[in-house]
């Protein structure tokens, strides 16, 4: 059946524009802790950059909160910024409890964010607020400093004018630094002054390279009129000679200010935040088109104002809603030209109105264009990447590799392949419950890859890519495979086979499919219960796509995709059956033949026919639906081959009629859903028609040839 849209809260504009914006930083923010969570489960150095980058995200989504009346996203905000401060200023030390604690307040966050907008329920409202107030009571005593020692700073080979200019979070990194035993560097460099901002931004990237951009300063030297010259404070494992050898502009100095011989700072009970950036050691790996890594540092906010203008200079936020029912209106402008079509070729029939038939046919191939640009173009409205998906799977990865404690690398590839919206939304369950099942079921631990000749670290790839008129997801693991057998067995106990009954090994993949068919013994807090596949299946039938699963005992296991790219207007190849129309999808037609009804043959009670040396399942229209059949041609059958994934079938109709523009909607009110009928669509002729289930058919057939 055609996917519906879930009516959510009803919020008012505002709040939805709101919620837009507020969405997106909770989700950088998410993606930052999680990487936050790696660096410092490590034991390595954190990434100050992280914390910066949650700090920033907490202030924006408080201001955007005050300003939208969300008083309690707002509040909460506020508090989670204090604590971000104190982290990054060095007061608080990075613990598992404060990560557990800032988890849980995004976590929050989000909670009151989906409400938001929703109709008034007292117990929920108290039960939100008693949360909010518990966790600023925990922010706050986390907030509680644990001062670091005190360093005299001014004992260092620097400018005492420079010293007094630094701020406190660059105090904290300089001490931070130090602590850690890093090599302390002073660059000074010369600019024109019409030139400067170039050559500065070209040396701080230059610097970040090989260690950490402490502090960027006008140098209390003397300068030209013209020129101006910058002090650059910079933190590193080198010495001045190799980060001098690294800059190409004239009149630039590096001189060592410390090789950490200041007295060690008072030892926190846990490493704080320190740069320079760790490697990412969760696992996950991304291709040059997968998700994008985290900015570099960019310690002036100058450059995140800008980026703020650039974003609002070039995009624009809209209401999914909004282009819903912009989609409509097309598509209803769609169906009225087809009906200046059918009137253009009415009138061209006619001696008498030819002329005014041909001027209309003319019109209509304007129209035709035009409209063709207006639906090409709300269509490419409504196509988001998946980069924000992956970006989710990310983090389920990370924590997953933790919880379950085995060695696991996440490959990402094709982040930026666009789906419809509205499919995107539903596909975040489906392939979270795929990667989840991977990791628990698929990947072995350690001890046991080993011993099998495999590398220690299992892989598990998600792969992304358009096929034609639809887009592919391919989840591969190189883990234990799938034992059919096992599986065949499983069946026949929980009665899925019946006694003597054969599968072949991909009809037996097939039953993982089953709802609660699980072939694990024992239940985990991951999977085992028997559910997440079946929901799989029938969340990807929800919207017109398809699974297959290819597995290859003791290699690994493939789980493959198939996805329309959208669910608005798409073209459909209208058949008849009897006296009744039907629309096929076109996205799922492979082709169409005309055969002798001689070609046709019997095989175990199933119609089949030969196409180029393989057997084609045949069904016939007319028989789906108690239809009587009206063959347009005797002694001629009119196939249409259609297809999903790998799986094909032949449809026998009685005519072939031609193409349509169709805009499937869902059939709605007493009427119960029919096997077969994903919706219905008007044509050109004001005629409403229903618009056939591939998949429904297809799977069908499975069903059947499994029976017999």
């Amino acid at each position: 059946m055609a996917a519906r849209r879930s009516k959510g809260p009803n919020r008012t504009k505002a709040q939805r524009e709101f919620v837009s914006e507020a969405e997106e930083l909770i989700e950088r923010m998410r993606t930052d802790l999680a990487d936050l969570e790696d660096q410092g489960a490590e034991g390595g150095d954190v990434d100050p950059e992280l914390v910066n980058g949650l700090f920033r995200s907490a202030h924006s989504l408080k201001g955007l909160a005050g300003m939208s009346g969300a008083e309690q996203v707002s509040t909460l905000s506020h508090h989670l910024e204090d604590v971000l401060d104190a982290l990054r200023l060095g007061r608080v030390v990075l613990r598992a409890d404060l990560i557990g604690l800032l988890r849980e307040s995004v976590g929050e966050l989000s909670e009151l964010l989906e409400r938001l907008g929703a109709e008034d329920d007292a117990d929920a409202e108290r039960s939100a607020t008693e949360r909010v107030t518990a966790l600023i009571e925990r922010i706050e005593q986390a907030c509680q400093a644990e001062p670091e020692g005190e360093d005299d700073l001014t004992r260092l080979a620097l400018d005492p004018t420079l010293v007094r200019a630094l701020t406190e979070y660059e105090e904290h990194r300089l001490r931070e630094n130090l602590r850690r035993g890093r090599t302390i560097l002073l660059v000074e460099a010369t600019f024109e002054i019409l030139s400067f901002d170039e050559g500065l931004a070209d040396l701080g990237r230059a610097v970040r390279e090989v260690g950490e951009l402490i502090s960027t300063l006008p140098s209390p030297g003397d300068a030209p009129e013209s020129q101006i010259r910058f002090a650059l404070l910079v933190a590193g494992n080198v010495d001045a000679d190799t980060l001098r050898g690294r800059f190409d502009q004239p009149h630039v100095s590096v001189r060592m200010v410390s090789r950490g011989d200041l007295p060690p700072a008072a030892e926190p009970a846990a490493e704080p935040p320190g740069p320079p950036p760790a490697p990412d050691a969760s696992g996950i790996t991304t291709s040059e088109s997968a998700v994008a890594e985290p900015a570099a540092a960019e310690p002036a906010a100058d450059t995140g104002e800008m980026e703020s203008l650039r974003s609002i200079s070039e995009t624009v936020r809209v209401d999914i809603r909004k282009l819903d029912e912009l989609m409509n209106l097309v598509g209803e402008l769609v169906i009225q030209r087809g009906a200046v079509e059918a009137v253009a070729r009415t009138l061209m029939g006619e001696s008498s109105t030819a002329r005014i038939g041909a001027e209309l046919a003319k019109i209509h191939q304007t129209l035709d264009r035009k409209l063709r640009d207006l639906q090409a173009g709300v269509l490419e409205v409504r196509m988001v990447p998946l980069r924000q998906v992956f970006e989710k799977l990310s983090r389920v990865a990370r924590r997953l590799r933790r919880d379950l404690g085995k060695e696991v690398r996440l490959d990402l590839h094709g982040a930026d392949t666009e789906l419809d919206k509205l499919i995107v939304e539903q596909l975040v369950d489906p392939l979270m419950h795929v990667v989840r099942n991977a990791f628990d079921h698929a990947i072995e631990p350690v001890d046991e890859r080993v011993s099998a000749g495999k590398d220690a670290e299992g892989c598990i790839r998600l792969e992304a890519y358009q096929r034609g008129n639809h887009v592919v997801i391919e989840v591969i693991d190189d883990g234990r495979g799938i034992d059919a057998d096992k599986i065949r067995a499983r069946a026949r106990e929980v009665g899925l086979l019946a006694p003597g009954q054969e599968l072949s090994d991909r009809e037996a993949f097939d039953l993982i499919f089953s709802a609660g068919f699980s072939t694990r013994d024992e239940v985990t807090s991951t999977s085992g219960r028997g559910v997440g596949m079946d929901v799989v299946k029938s969340n990807l039938t929800n919207f017109g796509g398809v699974v297959d699963v290819d597995s290859t005992p003791g290699r690994g296991t493939r789980i493959t995709m198939t996805l329309p790219t959208t669910l608005a207007i798409i073209q459909a190849l209208t058949v008849a059956a009897g006296d009744q129309i039907y629309a096929i999808p076109m996205t799922s037609v492979l082709e169409t033949l005309v055969v002798d009804t001689d070609l046709v043959q019997w095989s175990d009670g199933r119609e089949l026919l030969n196409v180029r040396g393989e057997a084609l399942p045949l069904r016939r229209l007319s028989c789906e639906f108690a239809l009587d059949s009206k063959p347009s041609v005797p002694g001629k059958e009119f196939v249409v081959v259609l297809g999903l994934g790998d799986s094909r079938l032949g449809l026998i109709v009685d005519r072939l009629l031609g193409q349509e523009d169709a805009v499937i909607k869902p059939i709605q009110g007493p009427i119960p859903d029919v096997p077969g009928i994903a919706g219905a669509t008007e044509l050109g002729n004001q005629n409403a028609v229903l618009v056939l289930d591939v998949t429904t058919f297809i799977e069908d057939v499975h069903r059947r040839r499994d029976a017999a």
